[in-house]
């Protein structure tokens, strides 16, 4: 007794240490989906999509509202442009230098008289830009009409719904494999405790024998066909360990946990047994996530239909500028109160289609061809599903056939085992018949916590064909 309490004592200890090190969560299966559904890496990428379809909607929304830029540019001639046309006329010999020299000659202002000379004796190098030239100002524009930009706005929101309905898909397939790989973890425990409990058993018979053996009252046989069950049983626990360490490892790759954090189960395997109730509700195709899905991009097809059609209407915008220009012949002068020459205008632009040698029209055929295959695979979605749904609730009602069948045969192995056992301790049954019933007893405990796993699984592909959220 006091050896047993000091043992408990250590393994508290370590246990505690343990905990200290690592902490350990406990999860039921309700809340196993709830901690995936926000943590998983699918389940993450699906709420960012639906954030990148917000921000698209708001792209599509800004392209009709004002938008205001500015701009600044500095520009360098270092060499200026001329004006060849005003250089032919002054040239010597041309009309006008004619014209000057006559000017000239009948005027009495001596300033003037050099000047036209000068004018009309060759000055042929006029240039009408100085070297620095600074020009800076804001545009303001404004779509006034676009049909294209009208249909996008209506499409807005079957857009954000597409995202919805794919992040709705997401969470469905999620519920199903933390479903199936939550009752696969537990089976595994479970089966494993049930083996180590026959383990227990059969240690005891065999050493209940050893020690009849070692008086001489039974054979050598009984003892070898005992230790021989005791192997098997150990081959199995440690197939069953590493299976159960798999399947743990399973559930936690699909709640989006590390794998090297340690968790509990809290629900046990009759009571994922016993949430399971006979189908009753009708099926209907239309539930289906898939089938809503169809539906939005067969809208979606429509909407963009139009807009390419309305390609063909008139679109109208208005502009505002303002802006600024200086020029001077060094650059420092633009910091020494040189004059700004401002200038501002105001108008509208009406852009009017007229021929583009049919693209229109073949960009409309494609979204027509388009939504038109989608039409097909809704049509033939629904049939798909109607034969999924069938093949579900099949195998739904043959599990629920097959465990009830799986639990009579349990309890008439656990039965023939009982009655063996008792026979050979009291001298009367055979070790051979005793190994038989305790690994017929075995396998149908086994094959019983695997129909459940069959049912569970086979009702997790029920709600998923019949699109129960």
């Amino acid at each position: 007794m006091k050896k047993k309490i000091i043992t408990g004592i250590i393994t508290l200890f370590a246990v505690s240490l343990f905990a200290q090190e690592k902490s350990v969560s406990s999860y039921s299966l309700k809340e196993a989906i709830d901690y995936a559904l926000q943590n998983n890496v699918n389940a993450k990428n699906a709420k960012l999509d639906m954030k990148k379809a917000k921000a698209y909607n708001l792209e599509i929304l800004t392209q009709g509202l004002p938008n205001l830029s500015g701009g600044f540019e500095y520009d360098y001639y270092f060499k200026t442009p001329l004006v060849p046309a005003v250089s032919n006329i002054v040239a010597p010999g041309s009309p006008f230098a004619t014209a000057l020299a006559q000017l000239s000659q009948n005027s009495n202002d001596p300033a003037l008289v050099k000047t036209l000379n000068s004018l009309g004796g060759g000055f042929s190098n006029i240039s009408f830009v100085l070297p620095n030239d600074i020009s800076t100002g804001i545009t303001l524009t404004q779509l006034l009409f676009d049909a294209r930009y009208v249909f996008g706005l209506k499409a807005r929101k079957e857009l954000y719904l597409t995202s919805r309905l794919q992040s709705d898909l997401s969470d469905q397939d999620i519920r199903t494999n933390i479903t199936k790989a939550y009752s696969q973890a537990e089976a595994a425990q479970e089966a494993k405790s049930l083996l180590l409990e026959n383990k227990k058993i059969v240690d005891k018979i065999l050493a209940d024998t050893r020690a009849v053996f070692a008086q001489g009252l039974t054979e050598e046989l009984d003892v070898n066909r005992l230790e021989l069950a005791q192997a098997n049983l150990e081959m199995q626990i440690n197939q069953q360990n590493n299976m159960a360490e798999v399947a743990l490892a399973n559930l936690k790759f699909q709640m989006g946990l590390n794998l090297d954090e340690v968790i509990i189960l809290k629900d046990k395997l009759d009571d994922l047994r016993a949430s399971v109730v006979p189908q009753q509700n009708a099926f209907d195709p239309k539930n289906r996530v898939e089938y809503q899905l169809l539906t939005a991009a067969i809208t979606l097809d429509g909407y963009n239909m139009r807009a390419k059609r309305s390609g063909y209407y008139p679109s109208l915008g208005g502009f505002l500028n303002y802006s600024g220009n200086v020029q001077t012949e060094a650059f420092s002068d633009m910091f020494k109160g040189s004059e700004w020459y401002p200038q501002g205008l105001v108008g509208i632009k009406l852009n009017v289609p007229i021929f583009d040698s049919g693209l229109k029209y073949a960009q409309v055929q494609q979204v027509k061809l388009e939504q038109m295959k989608r039409q097909n695979s809704r049509d033939n979605f629904v049939n798909a599903a109607n034969l999924q749904y069938q093949s579900a609730l099949s195998n739904f009602n043959a599990a629920l056939g097959d465990e009830v069948s799986a639990q009579k045969t349990l309890d008439l192995s656990k039965k023939i085992f009982t009655t063996n056992e008792a026979k050979f301790k009291q001298g009367a049954g055979s070790s051979f018949e005793l190994q038989q019933s305790e690994q017929e007893y075995a396998t149908n405990e086994l094959k019983q916590i695997q129909t459940i796993i069959n049912l569970l699984n086979a009702k997790a592909d029920l709600d998923k064909a019949m699109g129960v959220k």
